[in-house]
């Protein structure tokens, strides 16, 4: 459908982005047995902002029916490989506006780390649209991070790194009326190398044919040397799940 702002970016995206705890996954199995009770073995589910899969790979282990829409081509790409062999995995060329699904499809939304993206305008209009009986589970993770590792300083944040903490305050507030939030711990130790692959899969990341490729990893391993003790980053991560049923107007 589109080039987006990880296109070239899916091979990092995929090796070192961290995958979702599975006391998450439990949780949000837990959410639609409660929403949907008995029929849950039939609840469709819409995964919005796929990318490569992190969150669809385990999401399609509660055994549901999983629509992972993925607008960027080279995402998409590595989504597919990943989901090959789940037969419940329909992988679909779309965006957050217009998924390409049809109406009156799916009971669950999902995004994960990937709301901030989306327009608080036109998101929600998608959404009604392609809801069944005129209500949806809408569920968004973010990994949020213990320091603000995911932005590159610039103009406007100066020397202040900002990231996951401040998408997920955002869009909590952008997108649900009432919500529901659970924390989860999901820690991730970094080594150098490790640590270099993850900073290039941010949106803001130039690509290695770019020409600041070298300074931006100066920086990131000024990052590295500030904060590893060992050898070893650490990040504690949590996992934040925000999810509210949602009645369509």
């Amino acid at each position: 459908m589109e080039q987006t702002k990880f296109h070239g970016k899916a091979q990092a995206y995929e090796a070192a982005r961290p995958s979702y705890p599975a006391a998450a996954i439990r949780y949000i199995d837990g959410l639609i047995g409660d929403c949907f009770g008995g029929s849950s073995n039939a609840v469709p589910i819409a995964d919005i902002g796929a990318g490569t899969g992190k969150f669809t790979v385990p999401l399609a282990g509660l055994g549901l029916p999983v629509y992972a829409v993925e607008p960027d081509t080279d995402m998409r790409g590595v989504l597919a490989g990943n989901v090959r062999d789940l037969s419940n995995v329909t992988v679909c060329d779309g965006s957050a506006e217009a998924t390409s699904l049809p109406a009156d499809c799916v009971d669950v939304i999902t995004v994960a780390q990937a709301l901030h993206w989306f327009s608080p305008a036109a998101f929600p209009v998608e959404c009604r649209r392609i809801a069944r009986d005129g209500r949806y589970l809408l569920v968004s993770l973010y990994n949020v991070t213990s320091f603000d590792s995911a932005m590159r300083p610039d103009d406007e944040c100066g020397d202040r790194l900002a990231g996951s903490i401040k998408h997920f305050d955002d869009t909590k507030a952008d997108f649900f009326r009432k919500p529901a939030v659970r924390s989860f711990p999901n820690p991730i130790r970094y080594t150098r190398d490790s640590w270099r692959v993850y900073m290039d899969s941010h949106s803001h990341s130039p690509l290695p044919g770019d020409a600041d490729y070298a300074d931006y990893h100066a920086w990131v391993d000024e990052i590295f040397d500030a904060r590893a003790i060992d050898g070893i980053l650490t990040d504690d991560t949590t996992c934040m799940v925000t999810s509210e049923l949602v009645q369509c107007d």
